[in-house]
């Protein structure tokens, strides 16, 4: 019952409602307020028209007023012009009804307190990664032209960028999960969990199982996970359950039926770190589909990465950027992030990030970092990805390097999970195509891989 008065006072259900509470008001102005006003005020026929003149002009009125607040609420968001016309066109077409939706499921950013504690969170954290003159110019040199792509991410995240780690690569959920839940089991300070979409099934099982073992040896866990990508697919008691064992469990921005932005502001994160000893991200949630243990739209192809050294500390304040938000207070990253890490063989620099919370940075981060990855190219782009709507300045900035002579390779899916966002992708096949772009498309099921490199040389693998 409570999950059917959830889903009832939902914000697809509001805008509904709301919309036939608007097309009532105006047949009953129409057809039936004469006769009440005849019946109850006693008015004479040859009132009554005045009188609903003046109850309509007074509803345009304050229709006029919302729409006009809206519209200069859309106007002086600082977003591109794209996400900006469609809001517009609908208010001048349907005023209040656009007003409610965006209202409801505009992206308002962080809510004030979210605000003051993500500028606390990075005050917190940013002493972690400052480096001295020495270091930056010892970077610069062994990056060469890709430094400017390091240097954008940290001047917005304030994160900083390492070498001397060592990578696993894990081109199917087949390998990943297994070890997964394995290298749970070598946990003995801490683990943390973020996931945008966790299913009850077999492997939430066998992780729940070894957090269980782990929280009664002592072991700190912390679990984040969106509230609304896990609607329907496990318990909404989930961190009730769980605190049972002494797992701190946390829902990020919590689903509540009230005209809010944080409907579209979503975690959209994966990320896994096991004491300092290793850290897994990438693209898959914590689902069955994604180890192909049950066929959804066919086999399904994702990729994760698992990270040792000291690398690690970026993704662990990633992780507490959310954990502060869902809790609401700042995280000691002291304890956290001092920490002598082993340092590795591999050659390389490694620089992970996350993109937000909300609209804090006010930057498009994960969007510029693929556009810088494309100028940065001089022969060859691959890019894979399950949801190719770009910007248009994305979409420029595929065409101009396909157009300067670099081979721009595009995997896409051949079978969506999403109609409606596969149409979308389809219609930017052609403009993309004419300029010398390469599209595959994945055939054997669904392709979730969401990566980009540059010559071999720079890359966004995978991704966040």
């Amino acid at each position: 019952m409570k999950k059917f008065w959830r889903n009832m006072l939902s914000g697809y259900f509001l805008v509904l409602l709301i919309l036939l509470i608007e097309i009532g008001v105006l047949i009953f102005i129409q057809f039936f307020l004469d006769d009440v006003i005849i019946m109850v005020a006693g008015a004479q026929k040859e009132d009554v028209a005045f009188i609903i003149s003046i109850v309509y002009l007074v509803l345009r009125a304050i229709i006029f007023v919302i729409a006009v607040f809206i519209f200069f609420r859309i106007v002086n968001k600082p977003e591109d012009p794209e996400f900006k016309i469609p809001w517009i066109v609908g208010m001048l077409l349907l005023p209040l009804f656009t007003s409610i939706i965006f209202l409801i499921f505009g992206n308002h950013g962080l809510r004030k307190k979210d605000g003051l504690i993500m500028e606390a969170t990075v005050a917190a954290y940013n002493a972690h990664f400052l480096m001295g003159q020495e270091q930056r110019e010892q970077v610069s040199d062994d990056l060469g032209r890709a430094y400017g792509a390091f240097k954008y991410i940290n001047n917005i995240t304030k994160l900083g960028v390492h070498s001397h780690n060592r990578y696993t690569y894990y081109k199917t959920g087949e390998e990943f999960f297994p070890e997964f839940v394995e290298s749970l089991k070598l946990a003995k300070e801490f683990i943390f969990m973020e996931f945008f979409i966790i299913t009850d099934g077999k492997w939430w099982s066998a992780v729940q199982e070894v957090l269980k073992e782990k929280a009664a040896e002592g072991v700190d866990i912390r679990i984040v996970y969106d509230d609304m990508g896990c609607g329907g697919t496990i318990s909404a008691k989930t961190p009730k359950i769980l605190a049972k064992y002494g797992i701190k469990c946390y829902k990020f921005h919590p689903f509540r039926p009230i005209l809010s932005g944080v409907y579209n502001n979503r975690d959209h994160r994966k990320i896994v770190v096991i004491d300092h000893q290793m850290a897994f991200t990438g693209g898959m949630n914590l689902a069955d589909e994604y180890a192909n243990d049950i066929k959804r739209f066919g086999y399904w192809k994702d990729t994760m990465i698992k990270i040792e050294g000291s690398a690690i500390n970026n993704l662990i304040t990633v992780f507490l950027q959310n954990l502060n938000l869902a809790v609401g207070h700042i995280s000691d990253y002291n304890k956290w992030l001092n920490f002598k890490y082993e340092q590795y063989d591999d050659e390389g620099y490694s620089m992970p990030f996350g993109d937000g919370p909300g609209d804090y940075d006010s930057a498009l981060i994960g969007e510029q970092t693929y556009i810088n990855i494309l100028n940065y190219a001089k022969h060859r782009v691959d890019i894979s990805t399950p949801y190719l709507i770009p910007t248009y300045g994305l979409l420029d900035a595929l065409r101009n390097a396909a157009l300067r002579g670099v081979e721009v390779n595009l995997i896409v899916p051949g079978i969506p999970d999403k109609p409606l966002a596969y149409w979308m992708a389809k219609s930017n096949f052609k403009y993309l195509l004419d300029a010398g772009v390469n599209i595959y498309l994945y055939t054997p099921g669904f392709n979730h891989m969401k990566s980009a490199i540059a010559d071999n040389e720079l890359g966004r693998c995978p991704t966040l």
